[in-house]
């Protein structure tokens, strides 16, 4: 009895080894091969349908205005006279701002909303999961190669504006490259923001104008209820509704752990407005008395939190319009 179960066993064993060779596997290597060549293919579609070299142009000229005014602000120093290292901290405290609420703030939310949304509706619609997997990373290449440009184009006008060295520049980077790693952030979550609306909405103008109203809301609504509630915020922890507080906090973590820019007032004050990551209070060490530079932090949320909750909220919400396609899929 012993000796014919092992004969079976070893006959299952053998047949699903053959089984396995002979059919599974070339089947999902043959899948695989298939699926990615597919997909590609869409991207590469779907990206020529985004890219337009005129479009660029207008983007990234709206893109690089505002924070160009603010680099071409005079400066009390000779960039010819000073240190690298001194020229491009100079020019990040010029250019961190306005980098933040409008380079990879309002202007650049509102470009992959209303660049992604009717892309994306448009898979939702025909219930395509391959084709929307395909075009929410083609959506999401585009952000990337657009915040690059925009990034180190920014970096060198600024550095081209001042004094046209190339060392400053090079110094410049540690601070170029924190905007870089933000931007993939703010990508992800306004590329999930919309993969969720466009499982909600049949039309792609209503997602559009529901990613234009979250921009606004966080980079310039929360600012006049911050202004206009006083205490009040803080007192009915309003700032767990804040979206532009997150993301000022988490890009203030991202620029504190590459050390791109030195605390100042300078561009703090800037962000205590329009954030509140920053109270209006300097940092002074109480034994000896001594302002320590820049101002201190409100310190509602530690900047590691503020990131991983909007990363979690993210993932959720591009699991959420998956899951709707998903659903779809099966009802048809």
């Amino acid at each position: 009895m012993k000796n014919n179960k092992v004969n079976t066993e070893g006959k299952r064993k053998s047949s699903f080894k053959k089984l396995n060779l002979k059919v599974i596997q070339p089947a999902k290597i043959w899948l695989s091969k298939n699926i990615f060549k597919r997909t590609a293919i869409i991207i590469k579609k779907t990206f020529q349908d985004i890219y337009s070299l005129k479009k660029i142009i207008i983007t990234l000229i709206v893109i690089a205005i505002f924070p160009i005014i603010f680099v071409i602000l005079p400066a009390p120093v000779d960039f010819g006279l000073i240190s690298p290292n001194h020229a491009a901290t100079i020019i990040a405290f010029a250019l961190i701002f306005p980098a933040f609420f409008w380079t990879l703030g309002l202007i650049y939310t509102i470009v992959i909303g209303t660049s992604g949304a009717p892309l994306i509706a448009e898979e939702v619609k025909s219930g395509t999961m391959l084709l929307l997997v395909s075009k929410y990373i083609a959506v999401y290449l585009y952000g990337m190669l657009l915040s690059l440009v925009s990034i180190f184009v920014i970096g060198w006008i600024g550095v081209f504006l001042k004094s046209g060295n190339i060392d400053q520049f090079i110094s410049l980077i540690p601070f170029l490259t924190a905007l870089f790693i933000f931007s993939l952030f703010i990508l992800f979550l306004f590329t999930s923001i919309t993969m969720a609306f466009s499982s909600i909405f049949k039309k792609a103008r209503s997602a559009s104008i529901l990613i234009i109203f979250i921009a606004i809301i966080s980079y310039v609504a929360f600012f006049l209820i911050r202004t206009l509630t006083g205490p009040f915020y803080a007192t009915f922890q309003l700032y767990h509704f804040d979206l532009g507080y997150h993301l000022g906090n988490v890009f203030i973590f991202f620029v504190e752990t590459l050390n791109a820019v030195p605390p100042s007032i300078s561009w703090q004050t800037w962000f205590a407005l329009i954030t509140g990551v920053y109270s209006n209070e300097s940092t002074i060490d109480p034994d000896q008395n001594i302002n320590l530079g820049g101002l201190e932090k409100t310190n509602y949320y530690l900047p590691v939190f503020s990131l991983l909750i909007w990363i979690l909220i993210a993932a959720l919400l591009l699991l959420f319009g998956i899951l709707s396609l998903k659903k779809r899929e099966i009802s048809v």
